[in-house]
């Protein structure tokens, strides 16, 4: 056996193992009586008397973002972007299991000469990663059915593929072109209550790049999750990326697990929770041999009537300065700040150490969050730069709901450049 198939293996059994002595936990409120059919998705609509009638009673949806967004990178030219997102889609009702749904996406610029979406030759503006780009956004068939008291979902095509907080795994729905999986996933809850596990190989990964961006696949993703009464859900998870051509640097085998929960203390407080370690190694076509760690743990302090408190600590291991943990699949812009400088891990590594706040009182009902980043390399010897970011959300109806986002990094240390990105979104939904 060769080096890399020992790794894999031996990751997959510390993985396994650890989840047996019960280290990880995800997410909290799982009801112990919840039936067969529902304690996985198995359909996302009503049943339909014959197929023609699942297929001529099927939803359509409609999902148009129009975004205008600044962003303003020292020694780049300011961008300006003003974007719309349309997302088509039709669901087919579910018939004896079976259930289909297409979804277009079209991405359209008011002037794409105003920034850089990485596509349009204007590399000497910032960066907005919003190419125009119409495409297949989803295609997928599932089946999903109790079987002798299993429940049991099978989906094919391209869709869309989330694990967890999507560190690791993620819809990167933030940017305007969504990242899908053309995958076959198989989840399932094995019979046993509060039990979900979930294998998906992917074939390609279609990402926010639109289609010059996309990478072809022979990737294995495993999660495995279990909900504990009063404490959370138990997860590990391994993840065997391998990418070819230019993409082979990100080919990488991850064998993690994660905790995350909320406790009640009394009428008035309340804590949430989460915690996260993973292990890296290069896999694949990947032409360097490296070894990095992550770690993760963020708490929050819920008061009544006031809002979050919280305080979060994120390490991206180094192997000696020559490379660091990596997550080309993850929603990154949602973590290590908004203004997007650390979507690529730079090679000394990253530690991210910040405070946030989401205020439960604001007028309106709008809602949001006030964060300040501390960022530095994984010897915390290295002072990478600090952030503040802050965000407003205010949902007007069940169709409309409009934001707005402000970030700015600033840093005095040689090779990260002083930035910032505001942006404001309205969202129309049906």
């Amino acid at each position: 056996m060769t080096r890399r198939g020992r790794l894999t293996v031996m990751g997959l059994m510390g993985v396994f193992g650890m989840m047996g002595m019960g280290i990880i936990l995800q997410g909290t409120s799982v009801l112990a009586d919840v039936p067969v059919s529902e304690r996985l998705d198995l359909s996302q609509g009503e049943d339909a008397t014959d197929f023609f009638d699942a297929i001529a009673s099927g939803k359509i949806s409609v999902n148009i973002r129009a975004r205008a967004e600044i962003a303003d990178i020292r020694g780049l030219r300011t961008s300006q972007s003003y974007t719309a997102r349309t997302k088509l889609g039709y669901l087919t009702q579910a018939y004896e299991g079976l259930q289909f749904m297409v979804e277009l996406e079209d991405v359209r610029a008011l002037d794409d000469d105003r920034y850089n979406s990485t596509l349009n030759g204007q590399g000497a503006r910032s960066v907005v990663a919003d190419p125009e780009v119409t495409e297949l956004n989803q295609a997928w068939a599932q089946y999903a059915l109790p079987i002798d008291g299993m429940a049991l979902a099978i989906k094919a095509g391209r869709q869309v593929i989330t694990f967890d907080d999507q560190r690791l795994i993620g819809a990167v729905g933030w940017r305007q072109d969504d990242q899908t999986f053309d995958a076959l996933k198989i989840s399932s809850d094995l019979g046993v209550e509060k039990l979900n596990v979930t294998y998906a190989y992917v074939d390609q990964i279609n990402r926010i790049f639109a289609e010059a961006g996309d990478w072809n696949s022979t990737s294995h993703l495993f999660n495995v999750s279990y909900a504990i009464d009063k404490i959370g859900k138990v997860s590990g998870f391994a993840y065997l990326l391998d990418f070819d051509g230019s993409s082979a640097m990100n080919s990488s085998q991850t064998f993690g697990v994660r905790l995350a929960g909320k406790q009640k203390i009394d009428e008035t407080f309340a804590v949430n929770y989460q915690t996260s370690v993973a292990f890296q190694q290069d896999y694949g076509d990947n032409p360097v041999n490296y070894d990095a760690t992550y770690f993760m743990v963020d708490a929050g302090l819920v008061v009544k009537d006031i809002g979050t408190f919280g305080v979060g600590y994120e390490l991206l291991g180094s192997d000696g300065g020559a490379i660091a943990f990596r997550t080309p699949l993850a929603t990154g812009h949602k973590f290590n700040g908004f203004a997007d400088v650390f979507l690529v891990t730079p090679a000394t590594g990253l530690e991210d150490l910040y405070f946030y706040y989401k205020p439960s009182n604001l007028p309106f009902d709008v809602k949001g969050m006030l964060a300040y980043h501390l960022f530095g390399g994984d010897t915390m010897i290295e002072s990478y730069g600090s952030e503040i970011d802050a965000v407003l959300t205010k949902k007007i109806n069940d169709y409309v709901s409009v934001g707005a986002k402000f970030s700015y990094f600033f840093t005095d240390e040689p090779g990260f450049a002083e930035r910032s990105r505001v942006t404001f979104d309205v969202t129309l939904k049906f």
